[in-house]
């Protein structure tokens, strides 16, 4: 379940900016209904979705992260490496790309990660 902290700073930002939860789901280019969902708490954003919402609104993205509880169990830091050669070789290549492809990317690695997490594959 998505964190209520969430929802509250995003209904914020729009009473401060005076935008209506459309709005906000069109200038961050996501279904109203995600938007809904994600301030309604029925619905666990996603990095991407979270990332939309972070760009437009022109705040830290591990900052929304962190609203959803996505950084609770995790050592996040900016020194994290990755100690398997293979990712450190793919991500640094992923880090040279156009913002559209990384995005494409993080978006498939993020649900491959989620069908792996439901017990999708053994």
């Amino acid at each position: 379940m998505a964190n209520k902290e969430l929802g509250d700073f995003l209904l914020e930002q729009c009473k401060e900016r005076g935008l209506s939860l459309r709005s906000l789901s069109i200038n961050s280019d996501l279904s109203a209904g995600t938007v809904h969902s994600i301030i309604k708490r029925n619905y666990q954003a996603t990095l991407f979705s979270l990332n939309r919402l972070a760009d437009y609104l022109g705040v830290k993205r591990q900052y929304l992260w962190q609203l959803a509880g996505l950084l609770e169990d995790m050592d996040y830091d900016a020194k994290t490496t990755f100690g398997d050669p293979q990712l450190r070789f793919h991500f640094a290549r992923v880090d040279k790309l156009p913002r559209a492809a990384r995005n494409l990317i993080i978006s498939l690695i993020e649900a491959a990660i989620i069908f792996l997490d439901r017990g999708a594959i053994d």
